[in-house]
This record gives C-alpha cells, structure tokens and sequence, in this order.
C-alpha cells in the first residue's frame, strides 16, 4: 500500500514541478528528446529550480529509430536509454515514454524500469512499443520518443 501512495505522490510531484516550471518537450516536432522530465538540466551552470534539483533520476534517450533487432523484430522502432539515479539512496525507477508522430502528436506510451540501482549508478537497455500500446495510430508512423516522466519507489 505505502508503495502504491508513494508513486502516487512522486506522480504528482513531477506532474506539478513539470506544470510549475512550464517545462516540457512541447515542440520537439516529432524528434527525438534525450531530456530528461523536468527540462534540460545542462542548458546552463546557474542555479536550478528545487523540482529540478530534486528530481529521482535523470533519463537519457541515447538514440531511437527503426532498425531489425534480434529481440524486438524487424524494422521495430528501438529506443537506446539510459536511466541514472540522482539521489542519495539505491531505489526502484519507472520512467514513462511517449511516443510521437511527426506532428508531435503522442500515438501511444510505455515505460521502463530500472530496479535496486544505486545512487550515481546507470542503468542501460533498449526496449520497442508493442503493437497494444501504440493506441493512437500505428507503429509505422513513429517519428520520436520522449520522456514524459520518472518516478522513484522504495523497495
């Protein structure tokens, strides 16, 4: 029960540090966004807000596209991510992906997962949508991929 509260509130909290800071990948025009939640922290050396500060874990798209992949099929769409724990402490992460047309219109989500990582460790993988998640379109017509948002659970 406590863990399903505490994803609840770090939903909420990204969503509103998210809503507050008035960032977000809004006009990536269908392209790849290696940003991570809450805006793009390397954009400059001065201060940054307390939502970004405070953030679970940064993401990083390290590349994304369609490609034959032994895993994932032919000609899936691969995305290449990184997930890297920012915080004091090891914990559980969920980071959820939205995927994009070339309008930038979202055609469907997913999310991955990196578990018992440790703070200032990073996690790596890749992962493909399956056909039951690109609810708004096809799988064809994916452009871009971005990361919508982090949350951090205790385990």
């Amino acid at each position: 029960m406590s863990r399903v509260r505490l994803a609840v509130g770090a939903a909420a909290v990204v969503l509103a540090a998210g809503v507050l800071a008035g960032c977000g990948d809004s006009d990536s025009g269908g392209e790849t966004s290696s940003k991570p939640a809450g805006g793009d922290r390397a954009a400059s050396a001065e201060a940054k807000p307390e939502a970004e500060a405070s953030a679970p874990a940064e993401v990083k798209i390290v590349k994304s596209g369609y490609e034959n992949h032994e895993t994932w099929g032919e000609n899936a769409y691969v995305v290449y991510w990184e997930l890297t724990n920012t915080g004091d402490e090891a914990g559980n992460f969920f980071a959820g992906l939205d995927f994009l047309d070339a309008d930038g219109d979202v055609l469907g989500s997913t999310g991955i997962t990196a578990d018992k990582l440790g703070p200032g460790k990073t996690a790596k993988g890749n992962i493909a949508p399956l056909d039951v998640e690109i609810d708004k379109g096809d799988i064809s017509a994916i452009k871009g991929v971005r990361v919508v948002d982090i949350e951090r659970m205790e385990f």
